[in-house]
C-alpha cells in the first residue's frame, strides 16, 4: 500500500522563516518577483502594448500588492498557486519566482492571503483565499478586475511592523532599484515611486559623457564618496552586466568580496561573494545577471558551471583594465597600488596569475632607492635580482652596494621575499638570490700576501682586542672607502648578542632563560665577524701604530662604530667600551694637544 506525504504547512512556514529566509521582510521581494515574472510573461504576449507597473497600497494593517502582468487562469491557480515548489515556467518563458514558495513567504506576516486575478488569455477573474493551516478556497472574482493580479495581506498581530508604509517603501526600493518600470508605494494622501527606473550604466540615450556622470553619481551614493574609477562589466556567460567601482580606500577583511548583485533586475544580495574573483578586493561591483540562477532562498547565486565561466570573464575584464590603466594613466595605477599595497602583495604571494599581473608595478625598497622589479633588472643587466631578508644585514649590504651597480632589495617587509622567490620560480631566466652574511663577506676583497705580512701586527692587535667581546677580526679592502669597518653577526650566533643585551638590563628573567635555551643549539665560535677596511685612511694610519693601548682603543671604537652602523644591539661591555672611548676623547680635548694617551683599555 502506498501513501502520500502529509505536509504541515505551519511547520513548513516556521522552517522557512528560521532557516531559508533572512527575515520576514522577504515577502516584499517574493511579491515583487512574482509580479515581475507576470509582467515578463505579458510582455512576451503583448510586446509594448501596455505600461508595466508594480504597486503597494498600505492602509492601517493591510497591504495590497498589484501587478498588471499576465494574470492567472484557473489552471494556473491549481498548478502554481496551490502547489508548493512547482516551477513557474510557462511556455517558452522561464521565471525566477515560484508562486507557491512566494506565497509561503507572505504567510510569514499574515495568516490569510487573498489573491484576485484576471488572465490576459480572456478567462474570467478568480478569487483565491489561502490560510496558514493549509486550506484554501477558489471562487469567481469581481467582474471589474483588470488584467493582472492583486494580493491582499492583513498583518499578524506580532508582525504589524513589517507592513508599515516607510518600511515597505524602503524594501521595495532596494529590491527593485534596477527594474525598468515603476514601483509605486501608496498610503493615504501620498503616492511615491521608489525606484530610479533602471541601471544608469545601460542608459546611452544622452551620450557617453552623461552616462559616465550618472554612473559615477551612482557610485558616490553607493560608497558614500566618489570612486577612483569604474569598470564596465559584460559577460557572455550568464549575461552579466554592470560596473565595478574602484574603491578609494583599503577595505577591511570583513568588507572584501561583498558585491551588490541582481538577477534579472531584482536584488539578490548586497553581500554576494561568488561572482567577482576574490583577488579583486579593490572594487565594489554592482552586477545584474540575466542568465544566472539563484539558490532556493534567492539570497545567493547557484554555484554552477555558468557562474564559474562568468567569474572568469569578469576577471579577464578587470585584468585588461589594469593593463590598460598602466599604459594610459600610470599615476592612477600607482595611487591604486599605494592604497591597497599590502593586500595586493598578499594575493600575489598566493596567485601566480595575479603575481604576473601586478609584480611589474609593485615598488621595492632597495640600495638604489624605491624601484619596481623591471627597474631593478635594468640596473642589473636584466638577469639578476639580489635581496636581503634581514634588516640589519640589509643595512650592511646597502652600504656595500656600488653606485650604478646591481642594487640590493630590502625584502624585510611582509611578503617581499616570497614574491621575489615566486617570481624567480616563474622566470628561470632571472637569477633571484637571497644574500646572507657569508655572501656579503665574499664580496670583500682579501689582502694580498704582501699586505697580510705588512699588517700582521695590526690583525693580531685587532683579534686580541675583540676576542673579549666575542668577535673575530678580519682585514679586507672594500668600497665605499668611507666605511672603516663592517660587522656581520654569524648565522645562529645573533642570539648571543641579544641574550647579553637582555641579561644586562633587568636581570634577565624568563626571556633571558628562553634565549639561553635557544643559544644552547647555536654553533660554536665568535658571535660576530668584523672586517676592517684598509681602503680607509684611518686604518692605513692605524697600521703604522705600535701595538699598545692607543691602537687597541682605536680598534675597539671602530668595532663599536661598525655595530652602530649595522644597527646591532650593544652589550654592556660594548657600551662600556664606547663610553670609555668618548671619555678619553673628551679628556684629550680638555687636556690639550700634549695630553697623554690612555694607558689602559677597559672592556668590562
Amino acid at each position: 500500500m502506498t501513501h502520500a506525504f502529509a505536509v504541515d504547512l505551519r511547520g513548513l512556514i516556521d522552517l522557512l522563516s528560521e532557516h531559508l529566509y533572512a527575515g520576514p521582510e522577504v515577502y516584499i521581494r517574493e511579491l515583487m518577483q512574482n509580479g515581475v515574472d507576470a509582467i515578463r510573461a505579458r510582455l512576451a504576449l503583448d510586446g509594448e502594448a501596455f505600461a508595466p507597473t508594480l504597486e503597494f497600497a498600505v492602509q492601517d494593517d493591510t497591504l495590497t500588492f498589484t501587478d498588471n502582468g499576465v494574470g492567472l487562469t484557473p489552471e494556473d491557480i491549481h498548478t502554481f498557486l496551490a502547489t508548493i515548489g512547482r516551477s513557474s515556467k510557462r511556455g517558452s518563458v522561464e521565471f525566477i519566482g515560484q508562486f507557491g514558495i512566494g506565497l509561503l513567504a507572505c504567510f510569514l506576516v499574515s495568516e490569510r492571503i487573498e489573491v484576485v486575478s484576471r488572465s490576459a488569455s480572456g478567462t474570467p477573474p478568480l478569487l483565491w483565499v489561502g490560510h496558514a493551516d493549509g486550506s484554501y478556497a477558489l471562487a469567481d472574482g469581481p467582474d471589474d478586475t483588470p488584467i493582472g493580479t492583486r494580493v491582499i495581506l492583513r498583518a499578524r498581530a506580532d508582525r504589524a511592523q513589517y507592513l508599515l508604509a516607510d518600511r515597505v517603501a524602503a524594501w521595495a526600493g532596494d529590491y527593485g532599484a534596477l527594474l525598468p518600470y515603476p514601483i509605486v508605494v501608496q498610503e493615504p494622501g501620498q503616492r511615491t515611486t521608489v525606484n530610479a527606473r533602471g541601471a544608469p550604466w545601460l542608459d546611452h540615450s544622452a551620450g557617453e559623457d552623461a552616462r559616465r556622470a550618472a554612473v559615477l553619481a551612482y557610485g558616490e551614493a553607493l560608497l558614500g564618496t566618489p570612486p577612483l574609477a569604474f569598470v564596465d562589466i559584460h559577460t557572455e556567460a550568464g549575461d552579466v552586466r554592470g560596473v565595478a567601482f574602484v574603491l578609494p580606500w583599503t577595505p577591511t577583511l570583513e568588507a572584501r568580496g561583498q558585491h551588490r548583485v541582481y538577477v534579472r533586475h531584482m536584488l539578490l544580495s548586497e553581500e554576494e561573494a561568488q561572482l567577482v574573483p576574490k583577488w579583486a578586493f579593490f572594487v565594489k561591483a554592482v552586477l545584474d545577471a540575466g542568465g544566472l540562477r539563484p539558490n532556493a532562498a534567492r539570497d545567493a547565486l547557484r554555484d554552477d558551471a555558468v557562474l564559474h565561466a562568468a567569474r572568469r570573464e569578469i576577471a579577464q575584464t578587470l585584468r585588461r583594465w589594469l593593463i590598460d590603466l598602466a599604459e594610459r594613466t600610470p599615476d592612477t595605477l600607482r595611487h591604486l597600488i599605494a592604497l591597497h599595497y599590502l593586500s595586493i602583495k598578499a594575493l600575489a604571494a598566493e596567485d601566480d596569475a595575479f603575481l604576473e599581473l601586478f609584480l611589474r608595478w609593485l615598488p621595492f625598497e632597495s640600495s638604489a632607492g624605491r624601484l619596481t622589479l623591471p627597474e631593478v633588472l635594468a640596473h642589473a643587466g636584466g638577469a639578476e635580482v639580489r635581496y636581503v631578508a634581514d634588516l640589519n644585514l640589509y643595512r650592511q649590504a646597502a652600504q656595500l652596494a656600488a653606485p650604478g651597480g646591481p642594487p640590493v632589495i630590502h625584502a624585510v617587509y611582509t611578503y617581499d621575499a616570497t614574491l621575489l622567490e615566486r617570481y624567480g620560480a616563474l622566470h628561470p631566466e632571472v637569477q633571484v638570490s637571497r644574500l646572507d652574511a657569508s655572501d656579503l663577506v665574499q664580496e670583500l676583497t682579501p689582502l694580498t700576501p704582501a699586505e697580510r705580512s705588512a699588517t700582521a701586527e695590526l690583525l693580531t692587535a685587532a683579534r686580541d682586542t675583540l676576542a673579549a667581546l666575542d668577535a673575530d677580526a678580519r682585514l679586507s679592502r672594500f668600497e665605499p672607502a668611507a666605511l672603516c669597518a663592517l660587522a656581520f653577526p654569524r648565522a645562529g650566533r645573533d642570539l648571543h648578542r641579544t641574550r647579553e643585551t637582555v641579561a644586562s638590563g633587568a636581570g634577565g628573567g624568563l626571556w633571558a632563560g628562553l634565549l639561553d635555551d635557544l643559544q644552547a643549539d647555536a654553533p660554536d665560535g665568535y658571535a660576530t665577524e668584523v672586517h676592517f677596511n684598509l681602503n680607509h685612511p684611518l686604518l692605513v694610519r692605524a697600521a703604522q701604530l705600535p701595538d699598545g693601548p692607543l691602537l687597541r682603543r682605536v680598534l675597539g671604537m671602530l668595532y663599536v662604530q661598525a655595530l652602530l652602523l649595522g644597527h646591532h644591539p650593544l652589550t654592556a661591555r660594548e657600551l662600556g667600551l664606547l663610553n670609555g672611548g668618548l671619555l678619553d676623547l673628551i679628556g684629550a680635548a680638555l687636556d690639550g694637544p700634549d695630553a697623554a694617551t690612555p694607558s689602559t683599555i677597559h672592556l668590562n
